[in-house]
């Protein structure tokens, strides 16, 4: 019997040294924006692999399950 297909990765590199666009939002956000970063590629590669569906009510909820405020969520959002 054929294994079904597997969504998502369970597995993302992360570089030890931060590019200049990842950079520029910690120094805009701090480290928050860092956290909020890495926590979105975990949903994004966790579930489909290379992309969300994303909201308002998305961002709301990300930020509720993250312990963050939606204003820094969706800023940092905003500007990737």
């Amino acid at each position: 019997m054929a294994r079904p297909p597997k969504k998502g990765l369970d597995y993302f590199p992360l570089d030890c040294h931060s590019d200049t666009k990842l950079r520029l939002v910690e120094a805009s956000f701090g480290l928050s924006g860092f956290a909020i970063i890495v926590k979105l590629w975990q949903r994004i590669y966790a579930e489909e692999g290379y992309y969300m569906i994303w909201s308002e009510d998305d961002g709301r909820l990300f930020a509720l399950e993250n312990n963050a405020d939606y204003g820094v969520v969706s800023g940092v959002v905003e500007e990737c």
